[in-house]
C-alpha cells in the first residue's frame, strides 16, 4: 500500500511513522489540521491502539481506524462515528450503576449472599462478617458444599431453593452463636431456571434484645400494666406488623380513616380483623366524637338481632323493659358501628339494615317514628359473601353498599413475615401479665415459623400462653408443644455429628446455669474445668 491510495479514500487515512505523522488524505485534514510531522499520541487527545484496530479521540470526536503495518510504516483507514460516543457514555453508566449496587450490597445491614445455581459464590457483603465472624473474601469462588463440610455453614439454603425451586426460610443458630433468619431466593433467567440464589441473613438476637427492652420499659408504667391486666386475646394488644402486605393494607387504612364510606375486612377466623376495625376507628376523628361499639351478629338469636340493633319502644314486645332500650346504633352514634360477622344476618334484618345505610335512619322495634343516626359502619366476616349473594342467602344490594373499601387481610401462613415478631410479642407480653422470665428455643421458634396456622394469630397468641404456662423449665423448646403441634410440624433434618453434639452442650449447660449459682459449681457437677465453663457459656451465649 503506498500514500497515493491513502490520498484518494473519500475517509480519514494517514500514514505514520516511526509513531510520527507521515502522510495524511484531505478527508483526514478536514477534521484534524496541520498534523503532519506530529507525534500521533499528541494529536488525538486519546489513544487506544489495538493489534488491528486503533480507537481514538479528537475534541468530541470519536473515531475507529483498521491499521495495517509495513515496516516501519503504519496505516490507518477509518471512520468518524458518534455512535463510539453513545457507546463509551452507555459503559460509564454501567460501571456508575455497578458501583452503586455494590456500594448498596456492601453497606446492608443484613448479610447477603449469592451463589451460581451450581452453589458456587459470587459475591457476599461486609455484614457477614459480623455474622459469622470470616472476612467475606474467603467465601468468594467457594462451592456451599464445601463450606458445609468444612463446618463453616451449618446448613444450606441455597441448596434447598435450588431443589425446591422456590423462596426458603430457616431459623437457625450460626457459629457464632448468633439466631438468625436465613431466606433464599432463586433469580430466573428467560428460560425459566435458576440463574442465581440470593440469601438474605437476619440477626435476630438484636431485634430480640430491643423487644425485650421495650416490654421491659412498658412493665415500669403503671398505667400500662394494669391496663395488660385487663387485656385478653389480640383484639386489644395492639398492633405487630413487619410484612409488606399488612404495612400497605395499614397505610390504606390510615388513608381513610377520615372518610365516612362503609367498610368491608374479608378474612378467616383470627387474622385480626377486629383489631383493623378499632384501627380505622382510632385514627378518624370520630374517635373524639363517639364509640366504637361492636356487636357480633352471629353471636345473637335472630329473634334479638334485629332489637339489639335498632333497639326497642317500652312494651314492644313480652318481656321488654317498660321504658325501652337504646340499639347499637343509637350507642354508635356519631361514633362506629363494627358488624363483626355480618354473614350471619337473617335475611329480614339484612333489608333493615340496607334502609338504614340508605337514609341514616332508624326505627326502633314497636316505635312509629323514625329517628336520624349518625353512625359509620365497618362490617366484617370469614365467609365468601359473593357466592352468598349467588346463592341468595346475602342481598346483593346490601353487599355492594358494605364493600365500598374492601380490606382482605391475608391468613398469617402468606405474611410470615409477621410470625417472629408476633411469637415475640405474645412471649413477653405473657412473661409480664404473670411476672416470668421465659424465653423460646431457636428448634421452637423453627418449628413455629412452619406452622400453618389455621386459627392465625388468636391461635398463636393461645398457643404461646399456653406453652409458657404449662411449662416448668426457663428455656422453652420444641419438644414442650402440644402433641397435636409437634404433628403439624414438618419432619426435622438429620444432623451432623458435630451439630448434635454442640446442641447437646448447650442444652445441658444452659440447664446447669439455671440450677446452680457459679461457674466452680458448674464445673464441679459436670466434671470439668471452670476455665472450660465460662468459655463455653460465653460461646453459647448463656447468660449474657
Amino acid at each position: 500500500m503506498d500514500s497515493s491510495i491513502i490520498s484518494q479514500l473519500p475517509f480519514p487515512a494517514f500514514i505514520s511513522k516511526r509513531g510520527i505523522i507521515f502522510c495524511t488524505n484531505d478527508s483526514f485534514r478536514s477534521i484534524i489540521k496541520e498534523s503532519e510531522g506530529e507525534p500521533i499520541e499528541l494529536v488525538f487527545d486519546n489513544l487506544e491502539e489495538h493489534e488491528t484496530y486503533t480507537l481514538a479521540r479528537f475534541k468530541d470526536k470519536r473515531m475507529l481506524f483498521l491499521t495495517e503495518q509495513e515496516h516501519p510504516y503504519v496505516y490507518y483507514i477509518g471512520t468518524e462515528n458518534s455512535h463510539f460516543s453513545d457507546l463509551e457514555k452507555q459503559v460509564t453508566e454501567l460501571e456508575n450503576l455497578n458501583r452503586e449496587l455494590d456500594s448498596i450490597i456492601d453497606n446492608s445491614y443484613d448479610g447477603i449472599y449469592i451463589t451460581d445455581n451450581e452453589g458456587i459464590t459470587l459475591k457476599t457483603n461486609t455484614a457477614i462478617e459480623r455474622l459469622t465472624g470470616i472476612p467475606k473474601e474467603y467465601y468468594i469462588g467457594k462451592n456451599v458444599d464445601r463450606l458445609v463440610n468444612r463446618g463453616i455453614l451449618r446448613d444450606s439454603v441455597t441448596k434447598k431453593v435450588l431443589k425446591q425451586r422456590k423462596t426458603v426460610s430457616v431459623v437457625q443458630d450460626n457459629f457464632e452463636g448468633k439466631e438468625t433468619l436465613i431466606t433464599g431466593s432463586p433469580i430466573y433467567n428467560k428460560k425459566g431456571d435458576i440463574e442465581k440464589v440470593i440469601t438474605n441473613i437476619r440477626d435476630l438476637s438484636e431485634l430480640n434484645k430491643l423487644i425485650f427492652e421495650l416490654n421491659s420499659v412498658q412493665k415500669k408504667n403503671a398505667e400500662y400494666a394494669k391496663e395488660l391486666e385487663q387485656l385478653k386475646g389480640y383484639s386489644n394488644s395492639g398492633i405487630i406488623i413487619e410484612s409488606e402486605a399488612m404495612k400497605e393494607l395499614y397505610e390504606t387504612a390510615s388513608r381513610i380513616a377520615n372518610f365516612d364510606a362503609t367498610v368491608l375486612i374479608l378474612g378467616e377466623t383470627g387474622v385480626g380483623k377486629d383489631v383493623l376495625a378499632r384501627f380505622i376507628y382510632s385514627k378518624s376523628k370520630r374517635a373524639s366524637n363517639g364509640d366504637f361499639i361492636k356487636i357480633n351478629c352471629g353471636a345473637i338469636p335472630q329473634e334479638l338481632i334485629e332489637s339489639e340493633l335498632f333497639g326497642y319502644e317500652g312494651g314492644a314486645f313480652t318481656g321488654a323493659n317498660r321504658n325501652g332500650k337504646p340499639g347499637m346504633f343509637e350507642l354508635a352514634d356519631d361514633g362506629v358501628l363494627f358488624l363483626d360477622e355480618v354473614g350471619e344476618l337473617p335475611l329480614k334484618t339484612q333489608v333493615k339494615l340496607l334502609q338504614v345505610i340508605q337514609d341514616n335512619t332508624i326505627q326502633r322495634v314497636g316505635a312509629t317514628k323514625h329517628k336520624k343516626v349518625n353512625v359509620r359502619i365497618i362490617a366484617a366476616t370469614n365467609r365468601n359473601l359473593l357466592q352468598m349473594v349467588t346463592n341468595h342467602e346475602f342481598r346483593e344490594d346490601l353487599f355492594y353498599r358494605l364493600n365500598v373499601i374492601p380490606f382482605s387481610i391475608p391468613p398469617l401462613r402468606e405474611r410470615r413475615d409477621d410470625i417472629l415478631p408476633l411469637i415475640q410479642f405474645f412471649l413477653n407480653r405473657t412473661n409480664i401479665k404473670y411476672n416470668l422470665d421465659k424465653y423460646l428455643k431457636s428448634d421452637l421458634k423453627n418449628s413455629l415459623y412452619e406452622l400453618n396456622w389455621k386459627g392465625n394469630v388468636r391461635e398463636m397468641a393461645n398457643l404461646i400462653e399456653r406453652i409458657v404456662l404449662t411449662t416448668s423449665e426457663r428455656a422453652i423448646s420444641h419438644d414442650h408443644l402440644p402433641a397435636e403441634y409437634k404433628k403439624k410440624s414438618s419432619t426435622p433434618q438429620v444432623q451432623s455429628l458435630k451439630e448434635a453434639v454442640e446442641n447437646t452442650e448447650r442444652s445441658v449447660l444452659e440447664d446447669a446455669y439455671l440450677k446452680y449459682n457459679s461457674t466452680y459449681e458448674i464445673s464441679r457437677i459436670l466434671n470439668t474445668s471452670q476455665p472450660t465453663i465460662v468459655r463455653k457459656l460465653k460461646k453459647y451465649q448463656i447468660g449474657t
